[in-house]
This record gives structure tokens, C-alpha cells and sequence, in this order.
């Protein structure tokens, strides 16, 4: 029950975040102000002017009482300056590399295997399209490189005692968000865009799943092991959960690896709302 009610209670948080997206509050000069996107622009200029033509009707308007009058008059006075008070935002989007034929019931596990030398966490898809096109996804992330330098984020995440998620996704420091942000804010013309905020967003993927806990699962195995590890994709078309034995017709799929010098293993308790966005907001169903 506890942890239903935590679930419940991390959805409230995603529909809180969701409704900030659309506007936010911020404090400026120790005044608040409240940002909204510029295509709202148009809509707030005609309230700013219904609310000019209110204040004339008003002033032709007797009041039964002269104090009715003034509590009108600061009303209108504290409205309008509330719409003064906004910031429009211009928006640029940003998309990150996105997956051509993704199906994410074709995602079928997690393996771990070795030569030896080096540990490989395996992405297990019993359908070759879709393993070759996630893999084809995550290394255009990574701009083609067989080393993730910072450009990845692969995360396993503990959901409960049963569950665990994994979650892997683009940064926002890869060279094409930090290149685009600094070229859009030179672009950004301030004096014909006075009053406005440039705010950059990105569309982006990300992929997560949740598997059953086991002693041997990849989180087990990962929670205090999780350096210097390759990923690989592996084709578990011919893997039957019901029966263990056939867990070693396993094969890679594609002998592309690449190269993880850390990655996050953590209880869902541990994730932060401020460094971990995406898995603290990300709460898998299962």
C-alpha cells in the first residue's frame, strides 16, 4: 500500500510539472511574474484591452456607495497589473535523434555476458528491425562514437521489491544541444524581441521498460558493478521465460558495442527531481 501511495503521489508530481509547462511563476525585482509562451501574445493584449474598456464603462457607472466604486477600481487595478507583469517566451525545439520502427513489446530483457575481460549488459528483442533500430538510435546519441562520453544516460532504477526499470536516454550536454543553444542565443534578437526570454526545449526519446527482479537480474549484478560496461543488442526471438534452458539461445544481434565508463543503478527512493529529471518524472507502469 505504501508504495502504491507513493506512486499516486509521483503522478501528482508529473501533472504539477506538466501544468508548469505550460506557464510558470517567477520572481523578478522581488516582483512576481508569470511566464507564458508568445503565442499566447495576441490573446493577452485584447484581455489588456477589455479591461481599458472596463475601466472606462466603469467610471460612468453609479455605484450605490462610493467605496463600492473604489473596490472596483483596485480590482481592475490589481488584475491588470497581474497580465502587465507577463513574459512572453519565444521557443526553439530542439530534436534529438529518434527511432524509425520502435515497438516496445518487442524489448524482451535484460542479459548479462563476459569474455573474460570485459562485462556486457545486453538489450534482449525478438524482432531484429527494431533491435538493429534501437541500437541504430542510441549510437546517433552518442554521434556515431563506440565510447559515450557524457551523451548517453542508461539508468537502472528499482522500483520495488519485484521490479526494477531501465531507462536510457541523450543528454542535454551532447555538442548538438550546446552548439544550438549558444547559436540560437546569438541569433536571439534582443531589441526586437524586448520584453521577451528565449528558452530552448528538446524532443527527445526515451526508452524504458520495466523486468521482474531476480538474484541474478541486471540490477542485482549492476547495483555496486556498474563501471566500464559495453552494451550490446541480442536477439531473444528463441528464448522461452518458462523454461531457463532455453535462456542460452541468446546470440548477439549485431557485434556493435558500446562503451558505458559509468552508469546509475539506484532505489527510485534515491532519484532527484533536480538531477535526475527524467527517470524522478519517468514512473513506469507495470
Amino acid at each position: 500500500m505504501n508504495n502504491r501511495i507513493k506512486r499516486l503521489f509521483r503522478r501528482g508530481q508529473i501533472k504539477i510539472h506538466y501544468i508548469r509547462s505550460k506557464f510558470d511563476i517567477v520572481i523578478r525585482n522581488k516582483f512576481p511574474h508569470i511566464k507564458i509562451s508568445e503565442k499566447h501574445e495576441k490573446k493577452i493584449k485584447w484581455v489588456l484591452r477589455l479591461l481599458t474598456i472596463i475601466g472606462i464603462v466603469s467610471s460612468v457607472i453609479a455605484f450605490s456607495a462610493w467605496y463600492y466604486s473604489l473596490e472596483f477600481a483596485v480590482a481592475l487595478l490589481i488584475i491588470e497589473q497581474l497580465f502587465e507583469q507577463i513574459i512572453f517566451t519565444h521557443h526553439i525545439m530542439l530534436v534529438q535523434p529518434l527511432p524509425q520502427c520502435w515497438d516496445g513489446s518487442k524489448w524482451t530483457g535484460m542479459l548479462l555476458t563476459t569474455d573474460g575481460k570485459s562485462l556486457y549488459l545486453g538489450f534482449g528483442f525478438s524482432d531484429k528491425a527494431v533491435g538493429i533500430d534501437f541500437f541504430d538510435t542510441v549510437l546517433a546519441w552518442n554521434d556515431g562514437a563506440f565510447e559515450n562520453i557524457d551523451n548517453i544516460q542508461l539508468t537502472l532504477v528499482r522500483e520495488d521489491k519485484n521490479n526494477y526499470s531501465v531507462h536510457i536516454y541523450p543528454t542535454v550536454q551532447r555538442e548538438f544541444i550546446r552548439v544550438n543553444c549558444a547559436d540560437f542565443e546569438k541569433k536571439f534578437d534582443r531589441k526586437i524581441n524586448a520584453g521577451k526570454e528565449l528558452e530552448i526545449l528538446a524532443a527527445q526519446m526515451c526508452f524504458c521498460k520495466v523486468f521482474p527482479i531476480t538474484p541474478n537480474c541486471a540490477y542485482n549484478y549492476l547495483l555496486r558493478n556498474h563501471f566500464n560496461i559495453y552494451i550490446q543488442i541480442y536477439d531473444t526471438s528463441q528464448i522461452n521465460e518458462n523454461d531457463p534452458r532455453t535462456y542460452q539461445n541468446a546470440v548477439p544481434m549485431d557485434e556493435r558495442t558500446i562503451l558505458f565508463r559509468n552508469i546509475k543503478v539506484c532505489d527510485r527512493k534515491n532519484l532527484s527531481p533536480k538531477t535526475d529529471v527524467l527517470e524522478y518524472y519517468n514512473v513506469p507502469k507495470f
